[in-house]
């Protein structure tokens, strides 16, 4: 599962970030398939995952009407009635839907203030993996009465699919491996959306309190689209916290933990955190990419150097015990 940290460092307030520090990458060479301007942009997007395992991507090729429906559908969702939401609840044996935040908790470090709605993609069952059907192989859950919420929630699953392919190439080109290193463990990934609503924190709660807690995420990487309200922030590494406002027309893309596990460590799977500060509630959409089920990540050959770095991994033992964890306690789903 993915890492969490709550050590005296998250007391600290954020900076306000400099885009020398997260810096903005344009995709639209990379994407226009000539092979200088692909491994410039490759090589680019290596820096910043080397230095602080953030950066934002403009030129994505994203539809901004595919964006701006998902938000409408997330603000649509979250802004129904309590009873309504329930009926699309997320359970231990159906883990898709709605994951409300915890009805009374302490404002401390630890506390939770946000909802969720986690989609996943769905692909044909594997019958050779039974043991992990309830985790894979299930159908979305949909709101009822919602055909707007599921078209938005479908069209967005396809274009984070065909972007997050092209960022392995990116990845891999910046690795100085053959552009295709990836490709061949993404064929039907068990990657996952979630629509998140991070309600305002109280004038009360004290420097401390977040509505997420600091932590990396467990996959490849993530790819976020903020909305307007900024909230993200950053542990550089000299330990200092930044703010990583949303950039109109950008995602935030974030190393998770098994490209840093691939790159035997090159590429840094970042700690971060929300606190939604403002005086409006704040909503956000991360992709969290994850490669086939039947995977084992381990650093890649070429790139042990002295040695490697990281044990093996097997993708599905390892989604399902993060799932199994959810399943107790869905309020520590924190990515």
């Amino acid at each position: 599962m993915s890492r969490s940290e709550r050590s005296e460092d998250d007391i600290a307030a954020a900076a306000a970030v400099s885009l020398e520090e997260i810096p903005v990458i344009d995709f639209a060479p990379f994407l226009s398939g000539d092979p200088e301007a692909r491994r410039t942009v490759a090589s680019e997007i290596a820096q910043a995952c080397e230095e602080i395992g953030f950066f934002y991507l403009t030129g994505h090729g994203v539809p901004q009407a595919v964006i701006d429906a998902i938000f409408a559908a997330a603000a649509d969702f979250f802004a129904r009635p309590a009873a309504e939401r329930a009926g699309a609840h997320a359970t231990p044996e159906w883990y898709r839907g709605y994951i409300p935040m915890p009805e009374r908790q302490p404002l401390s470090r630890n506390t939770r203030m946000f909802e969720q709605y986690r989609l996943q993609h769905e692909w044909p069952a594997d019958p050779g993996d039974m043991e992990h059907a309830r985790i894979f192989d299930q159908a979305n859950r949909w709101p009822e009465g919602m055909a707007a919420f599921r078209e938005a929630g479908e069209d967005y699953l396809g274009a984070m699919l065909g972007l997050g392919r092209e960022l392995l190439r990116a990845f891999a080109l910046g690795l100085g491996l053959e552009e295709s290193r990836f490709d061949d463990w993404f064929s039907q990934p068990p990657s996952q959306l979630s629509l998140n609503y991070y309600p305002v924190l109280p004038d009360s709660a004290d420097t401390d309190v977040s509505n997420m807690i600091s932590h990396t995420d467990e996959g490849p990487f993530t790819i976020l689209a903020q909305g307007a309200i900024g909230g993200l922030e950053v542990k550089r590494r000299d330990g200092a916290w930044i703010q990583a406002p949303p950039i109109p027309g950008a995602f935030t893309i974030n190393v998770g933990d098994m490209m840093m596990w691939w790159s035997n460590g090159r590429f840094i799977s970042n700690y971060h955190r929300v606190r939604n500060r403002t005086d409006v509630e704040r909503f956000s959409v991360p992709y969290f990419a994850n490669p086939d089920r039947t995977v084992t990540v381990a650093p890649l050959p070429e790139l042990l150097g002295e040695g490697p770095r990281y044990a093996p991994v097997r993708v599905a033992d390892h989604l399902a015990r993060f799932y199994s964890q959810l399943s107790k306690n869905p309020h520590e789903a924190y990515n």
